[in-house]
């Protein structure tokens, strides 16, 4: 079994139609997940013990002939800037460590574990989520699995590191400028930002970055992201900005796109450089909408200039609502912002409580 070439929807029908256990899908993530975390960091609590009692869930549910759900045994990872019952939330921030764990599911987690996902852990996530490395002085820094020299790019560093390597499939992630698809690019992933509401960001708390982020799935191909986008999209009613749910398929459309009659192609925005590796990719990407008959409409300028002052503008207020719930005792030990010069690998298991949380498999694994 080979996580990274399996589809999320081939996986799951094996399951559903019992010719794979999803026993045997968990076990065989917990066992990538002890033999490669060590290395690349991207996890920082996991709970193998109670993994496995979903999966056995999922596997009963089969038996009984019950509906286990579309995603059936598939592992999934939680970025920690989420709450996933029984994990600690820690941002990955040192004020919010000894917190107790999470009572209930964030609105997204909760909907792919009724779609039969199974939570194997949460991933690293720079302080808060601030900066396109993940880093933090809580877990250390998660590395890329292409080459541990560089970095798994952020804030959903951890969970693109643990998709890439193979550990999951399908994993959580947000982003506010970019903190799904930075990871996605550094690592090798389809990554796709979802528009505001379609994923639901309610709960006790709004959101840090209101008008910004929005939440959604990583994996490793886009076929495998609509899968998960499919159950997770809808409105909420602890989130009045939550959009209704499309009446068509998203999976479906994959089969039968339809194509839109016109787009707008804008290689520098007007202020941006672009590398000439990443031109050639989009001009071919291009070249394959028009040859299907799209129109495409090449603008020079979209902006007059870079619009990044008005964005960091926002962001600085919005991390002041952050910091605005932990107390002026905690709130110093908030780390810099900026991006540490070298790679620093955590040497020490992650835990994320008083208690270490991380539970592996019972018997012994080999990589």
């Amino acid at each position: 079994m080979d996580l990274r070439r399996e589809s999320v929807a081939g996986l799951a029908k094996e399951v559903r139609t019992g010719k794979l256990a999803a026993r045997e899908v968990v076990g065989h993530a917990l066992e990538r997940i002890v033999a490669l975390n060590p290395t690349l960091n991207a996890f920082v609590a996991v709970d193998g013990d109670r993994a496995m009692e979903a999966a056995a869930a999922v596997d009963e549910a089969v038996a009984a002939g019950r509906d286990p759900g579309p995603l059936a045994g598939i592992p999934l990872a939680v970025k920690d800037l989420e709450d996933a019952e029984g994990f600690v939330t820690t941002c990955g921030s040192t004020t919010r460590a000894g917190r107790a764990p999470a009572s209930s599911d964030s609105a997204l987690v909760a909907r792919l574990k009724a779609a039969g996902c199974v939570v194997v852990g949460k991933t690293n996530t720079p302080e808060f989520g601030w900066k396109a490395d993940t880093e933090n002085a809580l877990f250390g820094r998660t590395v890329n699995p292409w080459n541990i020299d560089h970095i798994a790019g952020g804030s959903s560093g951890g969970s693109a590191a643990a998709i890439a390597s193979g550990m999951v499939p399908l994993a959580t992630g947000s982003d506010g400028g970019g903190s799904i698809r930075i990871p996605s690019s550094c690592c090798g992933l389809s990554g796709l930002k979802p528009s505001l509401g379609r994923v639901p960001t309610g709960g006790p708390h709004a959101p840090d970055w209101h008008e910004l982020s929005t939440r959604g799935v990583m994996a490793r191909r886009m076929a495998d992201v609509v899968a998960g986008l499919e159950v997770a999209v809808g409105p909420d009613p602890t989130d009045l900005r939550s959009l209704p749910r499309a009446e068509a398929s998203w999976s479906k459309a994959l089969d039968a796109p339809k194509l839109p009659a016109r787009v707008v192609w804008s290689p520098t925005l007007g202020y941006a450089p672009l590398d000439d590796e990443v031109r050639g990719a989009c001009e071919r990407a291009i070249e394959v909408v028009e040859s299907l008959g799209v129109d495409v409409v090449e603008a020079d300028s979209i902006f007059d200039r870079d619009p990044v002052d008005e964005w960091l503008l926002l962001t600085m207020v919005y991390n002041l609502r952050s910091l605005a719930r932990s107390t002026r005792r905690a709130a110093h030990r908030v780390g810099p912002t900026s991006t540490p010069s070298s790679p620093r690998r955590s040497t020490t298991r992650p835990s994320t409580s008083r208690r270490s949380i991380w539970s592996g498999p019972r018997t012994p694994v080999t990589t």
